[in-house]
This record gives structure tokens, C-alpha cells and sequence, in this order.
């Protein structure tokens, strides 16, 4: 079966196609607070241990949760710029082999609604 993943981008980070890599890099760097995103999980119900397990050994993974419903997992990730965000996202998370499909959604830093 092959592997699916979508990410939708909820705050301003949705410009990286439209502005320059250099642009981007030095906006990154300038926000003092670390970047999160949530990552909904397809797996199998017999796979969901075995991938919150793998998930909770990798750096930046803060919080995981099994689900019912259209996902089995939920992760919270954090890092402290958005390009190791999306490399801990690509290179660590979507290479764990009993993941089916993912979706990311990108938080917004200054968008708390409810403690």
C-alpha cells in the first residue's frame, strides 16, 4: 500500500513556496518560540502500539495519543525552527514503516484560545 501525507499550514508558513528560501530562514529564526505541529496518523488498530512506542523515542515527539475514529494517533511535535520541525517530520516520523498516511497541521504561536 502506498504512503499518503498531506500538510496544510495554519499560519503564515504557507508562504514558503512564495518567498525566497533566505527570506524564510531569517523569519524563522527571528520567532523566539519553539514551532509545533499536531500529526494525525493512519495505521492499523494492531499497529498503533508498536508506532506510538517508535514515536515516543524520538527527540521533539511531546506528547502522543490513541485515538478512535478516522486516525489511530495523534502526535504533538515541537522543535525550535520550523526547518528541523519539518525534518524531524520527514526524516524521523514518516520513515517509522507501519504508518500509512499522515496529516500535519501546522500551530499557530499567538493563537491560544483556551488554556
Amino acid at each position: 500500500m502506498q504512503k499518503t501525507h498531506q500538510a496544510f499550514h495554519l499560519n503564515s508558513r504557507v508562504c514558503l513556496e512564495l518567498s525566497s528560501p533566505e527570506a524564510e530562514k531569517k523569519r524563522c529564526q527571528d520567532l523566539k518560540t519553539p514551532e509545533r505541529a499536531v500529526l494525525l496518523i493512519n495505521t492499523t488498530l494492531a499497529d498503533s502500539p508498536k508506532v506510538i512506542s517508535d514515536l515516543k523515542k524520538i527527540e521533539g515527539v511531546i506528547e502522543v495519543y490513541h485515538l478512535k475514529g478516522r486516525y489511530e494517533v495523534i502526535a504533538v511535535v515541537q522543535a525550535e525552527s520550523f526547518e528541523k520541525l519539518k525534518q524531524t517530520l520527514f526524516n524521523r516520523i514518516r520513515s517509522i514503516s507501519n504508518i500509512k498516511a499522515t496529516l500535519t497541521l501546522t500551530l499557530m504561536e499567538d493563537q491560544v484560545l483556551a488554556k
